[in-house]
């Protein structure tokens, strides 16, 4: 049979369907090439599984035996939602353009799929198309994306011009008790011709966008926190064409009032009238409760968002407080909020991290005990470690009252506050002068965005004590509480490191802190040297029991991965660690990870250990505030990222976790790179030398001279606003000591024990209600 000629509208067809499929073009495609790595979904939302088989890379188990993200995991009994979300988040967000077509994964699954979209900065969540469950490939795609997710933008009241694909959301059909098995491969995005061209120019425009952030420093005294001045300090940062704005805590000194009410709506009217964002802050009334309330009003004028203070000290027992810490979706990116006394919980800044946000407003008022340095350092570190903006908007002080031009007074009267803006490697941004005003700063706009999503503090693993209810039991009380600890740097000469534990033990040292050693490469060496290696630890516990000291020793000693063994001071093992972080590779036979954090207690207190790579769980450090640590041992061979920011990062935990520290490093490249003992207000007090080789680095410890919680009696706090001014009755001669030495309110016990029993822990896990944005 001679087939027919085809018919001319037939072959024009045929030619213009593989004219379009020759133009359309990726903009982005994951086939899963690498193996090994971070898993590459993640469980964002919905019900939680019990268990989680697998979440990686494996060659062979995709599209013609090429590579694929296989998922297995096993739900509970329990599965309120019947959907569990498992995001792939893309590299570089994908700008909407109109030239965008499809968005798909290929997919293999024993229980139904479907796909959605996750849009940034809005928090959006695009419900897809979906397929039946399949032991065959199928793909799962979602045709005309731009219009499609154009309209979805539109229906939240949202720009498209404003919103980047962030994520490509695997969503997973859940049911009781049942393993759900999923191959996820070939994720693509895809566009007519010129679609990536159109991506890369739109990303470079946004790239080089900025974003203005003006927190505000209104000064803190009689007749200066009033509606007039918090006005006039809007329209200052409005006219410097600012996109947020900055209130501090308790902008107007007034009664509290329902919000929205006449004070929070006269400031959003401010918004409206510059098309700029606003946060302010007032005490609110709801019912009989008093809050302290920020408010977020957004360039339109409407407030549309709230958070009230959520955590108190002793002392402001007066107030009510919130049950949640969101985080809110603006056009520029998911933006968090806290207030005052919150910034004592260092939970709070990293659950606003991880639901989200990039830049928190911290909206604060003076403290009983004005001490920048120690606010100052904890926040500089957090920005550093949750990769978090900050836009501090604190009071500022008048002349002679706050001291800010009396820098030079031997009164030690310390400067009130200023208006600040913090980047992610706690550095600043923009600085309004201790004498207050706006702050002005322009971040880049990529380095903000973001959307809101439902993070937070895991319910198990080692670091489950953080989100649990209740405190751990405390240390026992110890007898000797001022100590000499010391620590010894680099020094791969066992014989030489023998020496200067002996040097140690004749200057009455405690405890020592070794370095991270390494003693074998290999498998293979860990065999062979093993006897070796023990004989070694033998002469160090030896060296303990010789000079009375407890002596610790971290790093691949003899075991086969990396652990830290605490010996007393009669040579006895007390316990061991295992790096939680670990770093022996996964192909070794010997490998394993901790499953919990290194505490220990000694005969003058209590200790904890961790060993390099675990400074990048800093739920060790928290973990150990928890149990009360005295001493933080880090032995460690990190040189970086860089000095600065190790500093910025022991120093702040420190702080923010009241503990001692003896850091063991070696000897760096930089000249401020050392091996240090650093106290709980991020001062180092003894350090090495550079570029030598150093002896033992020895200092004296008072293990309870600690961070202090400083209160005014009730009597004061209760007669007025302002603890300090000359309503207190102080003579004008002595006003200019008001936050000096000369006039601090009395000490109420350590800051540790004081703030511990006020931490919330029903706040810190993940949020189950679904991210925000049209449903």
């Amino acid at each position: 049979m001679i087939p027919s000629e085809p018919r001319p509208w037939a072959a024009c067809l045929i030619l213009a369907v593989l004219s379009a499929s020759s133009a359309a073009e990726d903009v982005f495609r994951e086939a899963f090439e690498v193996a090994g790595g971070r898993p590459p979904l993640e469980h964002t939302w919905g019900d939680v599984p019990a268990a989680v088989g697998c979440n990686a890379v494996r060659p062979g188990f995709g599209v013609d035996g090429s590579s694929a993200a296989l998922l297995q995991v096993d739900f509970p009994a329990t599965v309120p939602h019947r959907l569990s979300y498992w995001s792939y988040r893309l590299p570089e967000p994908v700008p909407l353009v109109p030239q965008l077509e499809t968005i798909s994964f290929r997919v293999k699954a024993n229980v139904p799929v479907s796909i959605k979209i996750g849009l940034s900065p809005f928090g959006f969540i695009y419900h897809g198309p979906g397929v039946a469950a399949s032991p065959q490939w199928q793909e799962v795609r979602l045709d005309h994306a731009y219009d499609e997710l154009r309209r979805w933008c539109e229906g939240g009241q949202r720009q498209a011009k404003e919103a980047w694909i962030q994520s490509i959301i695997v969503a997973v059909s859940a049911a009781a008790e049942a393993r759900a098995e999923i191959a996820v491969a070939e994720i693509a995005v895809r566009g007519a011709a010129g679609a990536a061209q159109a991506v890369t120019s739109e990303a470079f425009a946004r790239r080089i966008q900025r974003i203005r952030v003006a927190p505000i420093s209104l000064v803190w005294d009689e007749g200066q926190r009033t509606l007039d001045a918090t006005l006039t300090a809007l329209d200052e940062a409005g006219r410097l064409d600012a996109d947020l704005a900055c209130l501090p805590q308790e902008c107007v000194d007034q009664p509290p009032e329902a919000i929205p009410g006449p004070t929070s709506l006269a400031i959003a009217q401010k918004a409206a009238q510059y098309g700029m964002y606003v946060v302010g802050n007032l005490r609110e009334r709801d019912g009989d409760q008093t809050f302290v309330t920020s408010f977020l009003c957004d360039r339109r004028g409407e407030i549309v968002g709230k958070y009230r203070k959520s955590h108190r000290l002793p002392s402001e027992d007066e107030i009510a407080l919130g049950d949640d810490l969101p985080v809110f979706a603006t056009d520029f990116g998911a933006l968090g909020l806290k207030i005052g006394t919150d910034h004592y919980f260092p939970e709070i800044d990293t659950v606003l991290a991880r639901r989200g946000a990039r830049l928190v407003v911290w909206s604060t008022q003076p403290f009983p005990c004005r001490d920048e340095h120690f606010f100052a350092f904890a926040l500089r570190g957090r920005a550093v470690q949750n990769g978090l903006h900050y836009a501090v908007a604190q009071y500022a002080g008048r002349q002679g009252y706050g001291g800010y031009a009396d820098r030079f007074s031997w009164t030690a009267s310390w400067p009130l506050g200023r208006a600040q803006v913090l980047d992610t490697d706690g550095h600043t941004l923009a600085d309004s002068g201790h004498a207050g005003g706006v702050a002005l700063a322009a971040i880049p706009a990529t380095r903000l965005g973001g959307s809101p999503r439902n993070g937070g503090y895991e319910a198990d693993g080692p670091f489950a004590a953080i989100a649990a209810p209740g405190l751990p039991p405390p240390p026992a009380s110890a007898g000797k509480r001022a100590i000499k600890a010391a620590v010894i740097e680099c020094d791969t000469d066992i014989d030489r490191l023998l020496a200067k534990l002996d040097q140690c033990g004749q200057q009455a040292c405690d405890i020592a802190c070794l370095w991270e050693y390494v003693w074998y490469a290999n498998d293979e060496q860990v065999e062979k040297f093993q006897t070796r290696n023990q004989q070694w630890l033998a002469r160090i516990a030896e060296a303990a029991q010789r000079n009375r000291m407890n002596v610790v020793i971290a790093g691949e000693l003899e075991r086969g991965f990396n652990e830290s063994i605490v010996y007393d001071r009669e040579g006895r093992e007390v316990g061991r660690y295992t790096k939680i972080a670990q770093t022996t590779s996964r192909e070794s036979k010997y490998y394993r990870a901790g499953d919990r954090v290194g505490i220990f207690d000694l005969d003058f207190g209590r200790i904890c250990t961790k060993i390099c790579l675990d400074v990048s769980r800093h739920e060790i450090d928290r973990v150990a505030a928890l149990h009360q640590v005295d001493l933080m041992l880090l032995s460690t061979q990190d040189a970086g990222p860089y000095s600065e920011h190790i500093r910025q990062r022991d120093g702040h935990r420190c702080v923010d976790n009241g503990y001692y520290l003896l850091r063991a490093g070696g000897r760096g490249a930089e000249c401020d790179h050392r091996t240090y003992i650093m106290d709980p207000w991020g001062m180092v007090l003894a350090a090495s030398q550079f570029g030598v080789h150093n002896p033992p680095i020895v200092t004296a410890i008072d293990l309870d001279n600690r961070p202090k919680y400083y209160e005014w009696p009730k009597a004061i706090r209760r007669a007025g606003t302002y603890p300090d001014p000359v309503i207190r009755g102080i003579p004008a001669e002595d006003r200019i000591k008001m936050y000096g030495r000369f006039n601090r309110p009395p000490a109420q016990g350590d800051l540790r024990a004081v703030l511990l029993p006020c931490r919330r822990p029903e706040l810190y896990g993940p949020r189950t209600d679904p991210p925000g944005g049209p449903q």
